[in-house]
């Protein structure tokens, strides 16, 4: 998909327009790390694939520079993608998130899905060669990152949205998860089973929704204490986010979830940049 500057000029505005929601209700039911989690050591060399329907998702630390503006941002982004066009890169798909509570760990983070771990591996060892030099000099003075900040992660989707999205901005929010005493993988598999009904009563109330959830992996070792699970919700926009958190907190499930596990909740909004 091709962007223009001015189309993602409007599509920048809407994210930042969009208001900062609370909680998901589906995030309530998984496990937890902070934000430190959300760097990039080049993970094992072993080609590993994706299985079915999953792929592997890279988050990389964006730091403000002084000459930072949303202007700046998008004119890069169209360059990194001239950049991505014209290299040999098997990138099936990039965003950009944006904090919804301020952290000192970074700005912004900047999202590309691989097909695999070694696509990833051989993406960056074309970038260093090839890309890496015009890239510094680009974005010199407007935003910084350090490759030792990239965290690559498995990612195995659980549900697809029912409504495909309409746009290129969304919202999304992390849940880092713990199991509480005597909890477990069976508690999980029975939360989600449980979370397939509570789902599709919620869109035979309310109407089909761009909701959808995936289950993520790290491919490194994460600091301590390690998350049992990494429950990534993601909708289409901040207000379906708002009536599913509304919808869910006085549910059953809310409380099953809050029996299960105790999670750390991260969210952002989101914008495509390239799929």
């Amino acid at each position: 998909m091709k962007i223009t500057l001015s189309l993602i000029l409007s599509m920048l505005l809407l994210a930042s327009c969009a208001n900062d929601e609370p909680a998901s209700p589906e995030a309530a039911a998984t496990p937890a790390a902070s934000t430190a989690m959300i760097s990039a050591e080049s993970p094992a060399e072993e080609p590993i694939a994706a299985a079915d329907g999953a792929a592997f998702v890279e988050y990389v630390w964006h730091k403000e520079g002084e000459n930072f503006s949303q202007e700046a941002l998008l004119e890069k982004v169209v360059f990194w993608n001239q950049l991505i066009d014209a290299g040999e890169y098997e990138i099936n798909r990039a965003n950009i998130l944006f904090p919804r509570e301020a952290t000192e760990n970074y700005d912004f983070i900047w999202v590309m899905v691989w097909p695999s771990v070694a696509a990833r591996n051989a993406g960056w060892a074309y970038w260093a060669a090839n890309d890496e030099a015009a890239w510094l000099q680009e974005v010199e003075g407007v935003f910084s990152f350090d490759p030792a900040n990239a965290y690559l992660f498995a990612s195995a989707t659980q549900r697809q949205p029912t409504v495909p999205a309409t746009t290129n901005v969304f919202e999304n929010q992390f849940n880092f998860c713990t199991f509480n005493d005597g909890q477990g993988a069976a508690e999980l598999a029975a939360y989600q089973a449980a979370h397939v009904d509570f789902i599709q009563e919620y869109e035979a109330s309310s109407g089909p929704s761009g909701y959808w959830y995936t289950m993520l992996d790290p491919t490194f070792e994460p600091p301590a204490p390690r998350p049992d699970f990494v429950w990534l919700d993601l909708w289409s926009s901040a207000e379906e986010k708002a009536d599913g958190v509304e919808y869910y907190t006085t549910s059953e499930l809310a409380a099953a979830a809050d029996a299960m596990a105790t999670c750390d909740r991260v969210g952002f909004a989101g914008l495509n940049i390239r799929s």
